[in-house]
């Protein structure tokens, strides 16, 4: 795809259609080689290339094409402009991302045209038992087929089950360690392709959410599993978009606000590591009602995204049911959320358990771009009426 694109430019360029030159040729290959030391193609392999890597490792692989260039122009003498032209090497790489990210798309769209997925799960009972309401109740139709086999009491696994099954990938429970024998035949697996992955893991790609009941036991394990949630990068550019979204919005709305102060309510809530805070809203029910908690969002109570708010006692409610609750915590609460942008299924008897697994995916999987995502569609929302939603 990429040589293609190169012949495209060439072609719009010169009008006439490119010879082999070490130019393209190494331009092509400095591309795949680049893209195979960050990993790209591993990732893309094993179904784990997200699409803020792929965005990271095509950029890094332009920068350091177009340095090479500009160097080895350099060093024959030649003005910059000569390769450098933004009319013809910039063009070919932005070809070269559209290529890699079509390559993506027709991954992540693969089960619409090939043979879906057969994956194996080793679980103990309860895990299986907690798995399988998850997908049954959730009215989930999971992109992939599903073969169960017990942690404990089996015979090793034999060597030849991948082909026998056509296994694309093991997931495994937490409550039961594999043997010493079923170890050494597992890394075989993953040597040849196949991919093994935790339970928690599982149900985040396919399912989109994290059952709480998968959750490690372990606080060591979930400090080491959520940390995401609390820092890096990823929460400081989380911090400032918050600043940034809700001081324009504020700035904007700010002639409304003499019109709405008589009208505001204010709740306790809490907020990061338990902290309590006043939640403000508008008094009532209404598509717009949480509009006044940019104030929240501005002074660090809450975020643009992130889990809902709840008062104490709802908390204590929650975390008597399901012992991973109390990581909702280790976020700011949102105004909007990935557990109730895509609402449950109308089959679902349990709203507060489908929005926790929702929460807690969020918290493992948060970033800009899935930030920018709930945003618009919290936009969709509230601009356009119901019924044309239909």
């Amino acid at each position: 795809m990429l040589a293609l694109s190169w012949c495209v430019v060439y072609g719009w360029q010169f009008g006439q259609w490119p010879l082999l030159s070490p130019g393209p040729l190494g331009l092509i290959l400095g591309w795949l080689l680049i893209h195979y030391l960050l990993g790209t193609y591993t990732a893309l392999a094993s179904h784990q290339l997200d699409l803020a890597r792929q965005l990271r490792n095509c950029l890094a692989t332009a920068l350091v094409l177009v340095g090479m260039a500009a160097v080895s122009t350099l060093l024959r003498g030649q003005q910059l402009e000569a390769t450098m032209s933004r009319a013809f090497l910039l063009p070919v790489l932005a070809l070269g991302l559209v290529s890699s990210l079509l390559l993506r798309l027709g991954q992540s769209t693969a089960h619409f045209w090939k043979p879906q997925q057969q994956w194996l799960l080793i679980v103990a009972p309860g895990e299986r038992s907690a798995l399988s309401q998850a997908i049954e109740a959730g009215g989930c139709a999971i992109p992939c087929g599903i073969e169960w086999r017990a942690s404990l009491g089996m015979p090793p696994l034999p060597e030849a089950l991948p082909g026998w099954l056509a296994l694309d990938g093991v997931a495994l429970g937490f409550q039961d360690e594999p043997s010493a024998t079923d170890r050494a035949t597992l890394l075989a697996w993953q040597q040849q392709g196949l991919r093994l992955l935790s339970l928690a893991g599982w149900a985040e790609t396919f399912l989109q959410r994290l059952p709480p009941e998968l959750l490690s036991s372990a606080w060591a394990e979930r400090v080491e599993a959520f940390s995401h949630a609390r820092s890096g990068p990823a929460a400081r550019l989380k911090r400032l978009g918050d600043l940034f979204g809700s001081g324009l919005l504020l700035v904007l709305l700010a002639p409304l606000a003499v019109v709405l102060r008589p009208q505001l309510h204010r709740d306790a809530c809490c907020g990061r590591d338990g902290r309590e805070f006043e939640r403000i809203r508008l008094a009532g029910s209404g598509r717009f009602s949480a509009l006044p908690q940019l104030l929240n969002v501005w002074r660090g109570d809450m975020s643009l995204v992130g889990p809902r708010p709840l008062s104490r006692a709802a908390m204590a409610r929650l975390e008597a049911r399901f012992p991973g609750t109390d990581l909702r915590q280790w976020m700011r609460p949102g105004m909007t959320g990935w557990g109730r942008i895509i609402g449950p299924p109308p089959e679902e008897p349990d709203i507060l358990a489908w929005e926790l697994a929702r929460d807690l995916y969020y918290l493992r999987n948060h970033s800009l771009l899935l930030d920018l995502r709930l945003l618009a569609s919290s936009f969709l929302l509230l601009s356009v009426p119901a019924a044309w939603r239909r």
